[in-house]
């Protein structure tokens, strides 16, 4: 493990804001320095030891030297939201912000020697931002993002998240895994340490409470605007929705003999915008899995059907009552809202995804995997890949007549959950999610 001292830079973090708190506290018990920036009001509702810096009482008229054309073609969220779904430019205004706190950031780092910058996703512009002048400085980023075995893991990468990680994708690499049988089967999704079983539940109103902090923040100028994708009322209908939707009963259907299981993904999310180049739009995706399916059902004389299930995050944006009447005479297609996943995987006779988790637990579960794009699994012999989708019949032919190499898929879901991963809950404070986040940090350091 690293033992000469570093100093570590924590921004933003996730909804859980005393995760980065608590892995700060950890480092620092074991001899390093950990700082903070902090930019949104809600977060100064959590109290920390660590020095802290709140950037909005920082910033002033100075810019950082970057100009707006090399703004603008960061993977930036906000820039991205705004182009894609609100068919609007960013302002030269909200650029200009940018660049104070770019200053601001570059000046923090500089005076506190900063050797290793920690983010959360890292699409978010504050994120953005300071990936661009972490490069300039030669520092070292860590990205941290929702585990792929919720919710008793967390992703931890050098490299990036989801398409960008560092996974490898050579498949002779899998062939050394062995595998723990016992092992596999016991904690695939399940913890290893007893303490972390229960300690999932993400506190929903202690959440929303500092949302709605950080909402006023930004209406009286006390923080900069964060998000674009957000206002007060869907923050409050996303809330309503969410409390509604844990007590809702599970749809009825008539099961099909045969059918493809398709998730849709949050429309909006980072995981579209930026590994999905072919397919934009869940409207997109249904259509284009529509067509394949009847073209192998015309071809093979079968009779499959598409079972597709809403995201839950997405529900108080999108009931999808377009796509339902567009559909409503169609009987290869099924709609459903909420069901147990795990069931509607298993009697799946294949899975299409651009790129979502839900890829993951197909594989968990031996199951024939599509991605239509950039996944973290598109590995030989794991996933599939469509990077033509006018050739998603065709694959998906092929793909139904080949058998499942489960050998590979075994030592690629044991190399990531108990190599790649870190066991540990994301949105429940805990000292043990905080050690083995920080025995991981140092070793790779190291």
């Amino acid at each position: 493990m690293k033992t000469e001292m570093a100093n570590y830079l924590f921004l933003r973090g996730n909804r859980n804001k005393r995760f980065f708190i608590d892995i700060a506290n950890e480092l620092i018990d074991r001899g390093h320095n950990c700082f903070q920036m902090k930019f949104e009001l809600g977060e100064l509702l959590f109290k920390s030891g660590i020095k802290t810096l709140y950037a909005p009482f920082s910033v002033s008229r100075k810019q950082y030297p970057i100009s707006d054309e090399e703004l603008l073609t960061l993977p930036i969220y906000n820039i991205t939201y705004k182009k894609n779904i609100l068919k609007k430019r960013t302002s030269k205004t909200e650029l200009a912000t940018y660049k104070r706190y770019m200053y601001v950031i570059d000046q923090y780092i500089k005076k506190n020697n900063i050797d290793v910058i920690c983010l959360f996703n890292g699409y978010h512009w504050i994120d953005q931002v300071t990936r661009y002048i972490a490069k300039k400085r030669g520092l070292e980023m860590r990205y941290f993002e929702d585990g792929l075995f919720r919710p008793y893991t967390i992703t931890y990468d050098t490299k990036g998240i989801n398409a960008e990680a560092s996974v490898p994708k050579d498949p002779e690499f899998y062939e050394q895994i062995e595998v723990d049988e016992e092992r596999y089967e016991k904690y695939l999704f399940h913890p290893e340490n007893k303490e972390l079983i229960h300690r999932t539940k993400e506190p929903l109103l202690k959440v929303a409470l500092v949302k709605l902090v950080s909402m006023l923040g930004a209406l009286f100028k006390l923080n900069p605007k964060l998000y674009d994708h957000i206002n007060f009322t869907e923050a409050i209908k996303y809330f309503i929705t969410k409390k509604k939707f844990g007590r809702r009963e599970m749809d009825r259907f008539e099961w099909p003999k045969e059918y493809i299981f398709l998730p849709f993904q949050v429309s909006r999310d980072s995981q579209i915008f930026y590994n999905s180049p072919n397919v934009k739009t869940m409207d997109k995706l249904l259509e284009i899995t529509v067509n394949a399916v009847k073209e192998f059902n015309k071809d093979e004389k079968r009779n499959l059907k598409v079972i597709v299930k809403e995201h839950p995050e997405d529900i108080s944006r999108n009931n999808y009552s377009h796509l339902k009447k567009v559909y409503k005479n169609d009987d290869t297609v099924i709609f459903v809202k909420k069901y147990n996943i795990h069931q509607l995987i298993e009697k799946a006779l294949a899975v299409v995804t651009i790129n979502s988790t839900v890829g993951i637990e197909a594989l968990a579960h031996h199951k024939r995997v599509i991605t239509l794009g950039q996944a973290l699994y598109n590995i030989e012999g794991i996933a599939s890949t469509c990077e033509s989708l006018d050739e998603l019949d065709t694959i998906l032919k092929k793909v139904l007549n080949k058998p499942i190499n489960t050998a590979r898929i075994d030592k690629f879901l044991y190399y990531l959950r108990f190599s790649y991963q870190i066991e540990g809950t994301i949105n429940y404070p805990s000292k043990v999610t905080a050690n083995n986040v920080v025995d991981r940090m140092l070793l790779e350091d190291n």
